[in-house]
């Protein structure tokens, strides 16, 4: 097989493993407390340590006032906290609570879990081959 056909055979064979991942994933988004913007705002604060909603209103490309709801949802639910900048009062930072924390190592532990399920299944030779193509790409 030419590179260029083997390139093209391994997006495909991505695709279908995001597709497979998500599939299976499904149940859990469908029970979550959040809309998708509420939790893409709280991996991002999460990811952050903290943040002000400017720079969350830039990352996710809406407006301040989109952000406003979506930050005053969170912080309702108890899963993000907006407190006062000490070095500059006029802003307010964002902080993913310990609940928050908890929902998002759920869906991590979750998705590790299903992931450890299948690759189990694996035989060694096959896990091997799997490491060192994960390697190589990273």
């Amino acid at each position: 097989m030419e590179k260029t056909d083997l390139i093209k055979k391994v997006i495909d064979l991505q695709r279908k493993v995001d597709r497979a991942r998500r599939q299976y994933g499904i149940d859990v988004w469908m029970e979550l407390p959040v809309t998708i913007a509420q939790l893409k705002s709280l991996y991002f604060i999460s990811n952050h340590g903290s943040c002000i909603s400017g720079e969350l209103a830039t990352a996710l490309k809406v407006t301040p006032t989109n952000i406003t709801g979506i930050i005053d949802r969170l912080v309702k639910q108890g899963l993000v906290s907006r407190n006062e900048d000490t070095e500059d009062r006029r802003k307010l930072l964002l902080r993913a609570t310990e609940k928050g924390e908890e929902l998002l190592d759920k869906l991590r532990a979750r998705r590790r879990g299903r992931l450890s399920e299948v690759l189990s299944r694996m035989r060694l030779e096959e896990l091997n081959t799997l490491a060192q193509g994960y390697t190589a790409l990273i």
